[in-house]
């Protein structure tokens, strides 16, 4: 074989499989020598920009999942500071009711001393009005009743007539009374 370039289009399938099985030596040292040289062009121009880059991707990750771990930290944190200001907020609000409702009591029970005071005063008022008008009314009485007995006495004297005469004419200014 020659270091010529067979086509294998138009090779016996023989001379193909005797062509792969016994490869030129120089084209085998010409793909090593190329091989190499590619090897060090990419690892000088195109290896160490792309480590670089892949050792900055890492780093950039590394720092979010920090970050992200420190935000949730925080959120925690925060979570837990909100949680706590509900419980005070709630026991503040409890401790209001219950002081709204002791203060409710209490001037319910203060209205209600001072209501019934005032209708223990009002009804000594009424009973005293009450005795006084009563008396009043009997002086009045007595008055009228003395004025009438004088008047029938009056009337008895002036009229100095018989018993029986005395008699009906009594019961005459009795039943006009």
């Amino acid at each position: 074989m020659t270091n010529a370039v067979v086509d294998l289009s138009a090779a016996s399938p023989a001379e193909v499989e005797s062509s792969l099985l016994n490869p030129d030596v120089s084209m085998v040292v010409l793909t090593w020598v190329t091989f190499l040289v590619l090897s060090v062009v990419l690892y000088k121009f195109a290896w160490n920009p792309i480590l670089k880059a892949l050792d900055a991707r890492e780093e950039l990750l590394r720092r979010s999942v920090e970050e992200a771990d420190r935000i949730r930290q925080e959120l925690a944190r925060i979570q837990e500071t909100r949680q706590q200001f509900i419980r005070e907020a709630e026991e503040k609000s409890r401790a209001i009711v219950s002081e709204a409702r002791e203060a409710a009591a209490i001037a319910s029970a203060g209205i209600q001393h001072k209501a019934r005071e005032e209708a223990s005063i009002l009804l000594a008022n009424a009973r005293h009005d009450i005795r006084g008008e009563t008396e009043k009314a009997r002086i009045i009485l007595r008055q009228e009743s003395a004025q009438l007995a004088v008047d029938l006495a009056a009337r008895l004297i002036e009229k100095n007539l018989d018993t029986d005469a005395n008699r009906r004419f009594i019961h005459k200014l009795i039943a006009e009374v």
